[in-house]
C-alpha cells in the first residue's frame, strides 16, 4: 500500500482514492513506456509525487502547467483558501515536494493552460502520458484535451480527472468537466481506446491513427 512520507508538504488528499486504479493501470500499460510526461494542473503535486515514487524511471522529462493560484471551487473548501494566493503558497509547496526527486527532469510552466499549451505544440512537444486536472469548466477541459491530443504520442496514455465532479452551487453542464470530456471523446472516439472509467477517465491513443 503506497503511503506518502511525512517529509512532503500537502494540505489536501484529493488524489489518494485514485492510487489503486493508477497502480493497476500503469502495471498493465507498462511503466517502462513513460519517458515524457505532461501534467496540466498539479496543485501541490500529490499525483506528481506518486508518479515519481511508484512509476517513473530516472531521466524522465516532466512538464508542468499550472497557475498555482488554485480554483474558485478550491477557494471555498477549507481554511487553505486564504493562503492560495498568498506568498506563492501552492507553488512553494509544489517545488518543495518535487525537490526530493532530482532524478526527474522537471520543467514548470506557470500560467493558464490555454496560453501555454499552444506554445508547447509549437515546440513540437510529444508525450507518453498526459494527465489533465486543471479547470473544472467543460469548455476549458475540452481545450486542454484538444491540445493534449496533438501532443500525445500514438500509443500514449491520457487520464482526465474529475469526470464525475459537480459543483452543487453551479449545476449548468459547462460548470463541470464531464461535458468537455464527453465532447472530446465524441469527436475523437475512433482515435482512442478507453481503459478506465469512473471518477477519472483513461484512454490510450491508437497507434494507427493520429
Amino acid at each position: 500500500m503506497f503511503k506518502y512520507s511525512d517529509k512532503y508538504k500537502f494540505t489536501e488528499e484529493w488524489f489518494d482514492p485514485m492510487i489503486p486504479n493508477w497502480k493497476q493501470l500503469f502495471d498493465s500499460y507498462g511503466k517502462e513506456k513513460i519517458k515524457d510526461v505532461l501534467e496540466i494542473g498539479c496543485y501541490e503535486g500529490r499525483a506528481t509525487i506518486f508518479l515519481c515514487e511508484e512509476i517513473l524511471s530516472e531521466g524522465v522529462n516532466y512538464d508542468i502547467v499550472d497557475t498555482f493560484s488554485g480554483t474558485l471551487e478550491e477557494s471555498g473548501m477549507n481554511g487553505t483558501a486564504k493562503r492560495l494566493k498568498k506568498d506563492n503558497f501552492i507553488y512553494n509547496n509544489f517545488t518543495y515536494n518535487i525537490s526530493f526527486h532530482s532524478q526527474v527532469n522537471f520543467n514548470i510552466n506557470q500560467g493558464y493552460s490555454q496560453h501555454i499549451l499552444p506554445t508547447l505544440v509549437k515546440q513540437s512537444k510529444q508525450y507518453d502520458f498526459i494527465y489533465i486536472d486543471a479547470s473544472h469548466r467543460a469548455d476549458d477541459t475540452f481545450v486542454d484535451a484538444y491540445y493534449a491530443h496533438k501532443m500525445l504520442k500514438p500509443g500514449g496514455l491520457v487520464i482526465f480527472d474529475d469526470f464525475e465532479w459537480k459543483d452543487p452551487n453551479a449545476l449548468h453542464p459547462v460548470q463541470s468537466p464531464e461535458l468537455g470530456i464527453r465532447m472530446f471523446f465524441s469527436m475523437y472516439d475512433n482515435l482512442y481506446t478507453p481503459i478506465m472509467q469512473g471518477y477519472q477517465i483513461g484512454a490510450i491513443k491508437n497507434k494507427n491513427n493520429g
